[in-house]
């Protein structure tokens, strides 16, 4: 690589206008002068070879590789596989283009064919170059499930402050989602799916709660069938089965008293993030990229059990849990999405 020239780097899959993740990354690298970044071509069969043939980049930098393999339907998986496969050989050995990775999961969400994900995904890190992960935690059982080793490194993702409005209080917000002022609201917001935990946490909150306290579970199901398997008629949970756009999660966030994030399995998570830049304390499991982020509210963290969160809680009056929110927000200045330029340099 002529060291004198600006590095390109393409950006594959593009995630869209809906993930600010890859375009605070993108926005990131590009604050360096050597670094130029921009997304890849936008076809799920052919997007590798295609920004390879046409931009001739130094590096691919690849976040999630699913989408290239696997379909809807098995046949159209057993297409994809080998067309996948090919394009990685043409793009490293053909065109001599680094491939990279940000490993966002070790092993995907609600899989039903892990030894196709498992193959594709060893042979990917195979030929990539390095696999950036976003927790210490993640890199032996990341080893164990790619059977690769010595190709990875940490560096976890900057904050989201910029990207989402903020200027709505505690009052206008619960005004905004009929929310009684004199409630203590627990907030999860995200995907509603079975690996989020989210049976477990509503029935502790039916076993634990007051009159006084109200919980929302707002994000879109992955299926009709699932949100009415966990659904409950009670006044006490308020369910909001649909996508919550960018421009409402403010007053989601500026209602609530507390996050609580369920995860029975957790590698990254820009919903963490996302909470704790709006002052947020949150309670999740002591698992994953959690025990870093929130290592200074260790007490709200759970090893077995989300009620021992809930029991913990107990202990902390409105003013503590401020606090702490504060925290959480004070301690996103550890990281910025800058960190990742050094690894394309070094590497």
């Amino acid at each position: 690589m002529n060291k004198s020239k600006r590095i390109r780097i393409f950006c594959l899959p593009v995630a869209g206008i809906e993930n600010p993740y890859q375009h605070l990354m993108i926005e990131g690298l590009n604050s360096f002068q050597k670094l130029d970044v921009s997304l890849g071509i936008n076809n799920r069969f052919l997007g590798i070879f295609l920004t390879v043939a046409k931009y001739k980049p130094d590096y691919i930098h690849f976040d999630w590789i699913n989408s290239y393999y696997y379909r809807r339907t098995f046949f159209l998986t057993l297409l994809g596989i080998p067309i996948f496969l090919i394009q990685i050989i043409i793009a490293k050995y053909l065109y001599k283009v680094a491939l990279v990775w940000t490993l966002h999961n070790i092993r995907p969400h609600d899989s039903k064919h892990i030894i196709i994900h498992k193959l594709c995904r060893r042979f990917f890190a195979k030929h990539v170059k390095w696999i950036r992960v976003f927790s210490k935690d993640s890199i032996k059982r990341a080893e164990k499930e790619l059977n690769v080793k010595d190709k990875f490194f940490v560096c976890p993702e900057g904050s989201y402050v910029s990207y989402y409005k903020n200027n709505s209080g505690k009052k206008e917000s619960r005004k905004k989602l009929q929310i009684d002022e004199g409630a203590f609201l627990y907030l999860y917001l995200g995907y509603i799916k079975p690996y989020k935990g989210i049976e477990d946490l509503i029935k502790v909150f039916e076993e634990l709660k007051t009159s006084s306290k109200k919980l929302i579970i707002a994000g879109n199901p992955i299926n009709k069938e699932y949100f009415h398997e966990i659904y409950k008629d009670d006044d006490d949970i308020i369910f909001i089965n649909r996508f919550i756009n960018n421009d409402e999660l403010q007053y989601f966030y500026n209602a609530s008293d507390i996050i609580v994030l369920p995860f029975k399995k957790i590698e990254n998570s820009g919903s963490t993030i996302l909470a704790m830049g709006f002052k947020k304390p949150i309670l999740a499991p002591n698992i994953g990229v959690l025990k870093d982020r929130l290592k200074h509210q260790k007490e709200l963290l759970y090893k077995n059990n989300i009620k021992e969160s809930f029991e913990a809680l107990k202990k902390y009056n409105d003013r503590d849990l401020k606090e702490i929110g504060m925290e959480n927000f004070n301690s996103l200045k550890k990281y910025k999405w800058e960190d990742f330029a050094k690894y394309f340099y070094d590497k």
